[in-house]
């Protein structure tokens, strides 16, 4: 892609408004060519008093409209069903996945337990099954009408992430031992087992095609993979200096799947293009980049970091527009179908949502007592679904 397809990629969409940051802001761009279950808000402790011998009291607040705290330990995945959204599936380090009733938090079947964390859950894309991926190395699909296990998947070593491919049931799962696996599913029949990283796969997806499926590993290293074949379609290592010096953390894809974009313990993000040309570092953060995110309706990215920055990038101009912040470390970034509007969650328990025209906060909602680890919205932006290290899952809605 050269210099004027690159600043055109985006030119069907709206015009960026003016950049936010200026000439004289630090922004490290690099271009290259080419209940019981639950405490009431107001929470005393009996135990302890204060001067004089007054209780001490803890204020919580709880701007939730429902939850589901069956876990009892931190969780680590969920997932909106695609077309039912008031379906949820959770899994966490109680070795248990529940799928759960949006604005009930009623319990609707508790899926089958474990040996070790659940890392993973996915519905598939036309919603007819459900996957969760384990610590153990097991991968568990059930039919969501039915309730019912359809097939165990064993092969890997310890789950970090499941897909489904996004126009059949084919799922994609990987692993601690730097493998991909892909199963056809409701009969469980494997298909590939795809190698090329030399580390553990910490992200990975199909494209939004499903022509393709991309990888980033802890070797640094981000592959682009022929689902049919097994075979290595583009690769881009730490061996180049100009990408990442670390483990990708990270990865999002662009509504067309000509780019993507990732994140990294190095402190930086970059912008590549699948026909193997990096176009952008983008490197203001102090600290990991753990969440990257490209809007499908502007030319925006948007990177949040252990610093507790969530950085917004013009990608025509591949220039900073803002930095937001948060308390602690940015664990997720959504942005909402359609729209400008983006979804940030942080160790600092809060969910917050920005206009990234703007770069205003317009929403803070808070409720948990411990970093919140998961995050999906529906399809109309206004509810919010979160996972927490607390052991709850919480709903909060407009």
């Amino acid at each position: 892609m050269n210099s004027d397809d690159r600043h055109n990629h985006y030119d069907e969409e709206e015009d960026v408004e003016e950049t936010f940051v200026d000439d004289d802001d630090v922004a490290d761009v690099v271009h290259y060519e080419g209940e019981e279950d639950r405490d009431d808000m107001a929470m005393d402790d009996d135990d302890e008093e204060g001067e004089g011998g007054e209780r001490n009291e803890v204020l919580l607040e709880d701007d939730s409209v429902q939850g589901f705290f069956a876990h009892k330990e931190p969780v680590f995945s969920l997932d909106l069903h695609p077309t039912q959204q008031n379906l949820v599936v959770s899994g966490g380090s109680d070795d248990r996945a529940y799928i759960w009733q949006l604005d009930t938090g009623d319990q609707i079947a508790e899926l089958g337990k474990h040996d070790d964390s659940v890392s993973a859950v996915r519905f598939s894309n036309d919603g007819s099954l459900v996957a969760t991926g384990g610590m153990d190395g097991k991968i568990h699909v059930y039919s969501v009408d039915k309730r019912e296990k359809c097939a165990t998947l064993d092969g890997p070593d310890e789950i970090q992430f499941v897909d489904w491919h996004p126009k059949g049931n084919v799922l994609l799962a990987g692993a601690q031992d730097a493998s991909l696996w892909m199963w056809s599913l409701p009969g469980g029949d494997f298909m590939h087992v795809f190698a090329g990283h030399s580390a553990p796969v910490t992200c990975g997806r199909f494209t939004n095609s499903g022509r393709n499926i991309v990888s980033g590993a802890e070797d640094g290293s981000l592959i682009v993979w022929d689902p049919k074949t097994a075979a290595i379609v583009r690769q881009f290592t730490s061996q180049d200096e100009r990408f990442h010096q670390g483990a990708i953390t990270s990865l999002a894809i662009a509504r067309d799947d000509q780019v993507i974009l990732t994140g990294s313990v190095d402190a930086t993000a970059k912008l590549v293009h699948v026909n193997g040309s990096i176009l952008a570092s983008f490197g203001n953060a102090t600290e990991s980049v753990e969440a990257v995110g490209l809007c499908d309706v502007l030319p925006l990215a948007a990177t949040g970091s252990v610093d507790g920055s969530l950085s917004i990038w013009d990608i025509n101009t591949m220039r900073l527009r803002t930095t937001l912040r948060h308390d602690d470390s940015v664990t997720r970034v959504l942005w909402h179908e359609s729209s400008p509007m983006l979804t940030s969650v942080s160790m600092d328990c809060s969910v917050r949502t920005w206009d990234a025209r703007t770069g205003e906060c317009v929403r803070v909602w808070r409720g948990h007592q411990a970093g919140i680890m998961d995050v999906a919205l529906t399809h109309d932006g206004r509810t919010v679904v979160t996972a927490s290290d607390d052991g709850c899952c919480l709903v909060f809605s407009e």
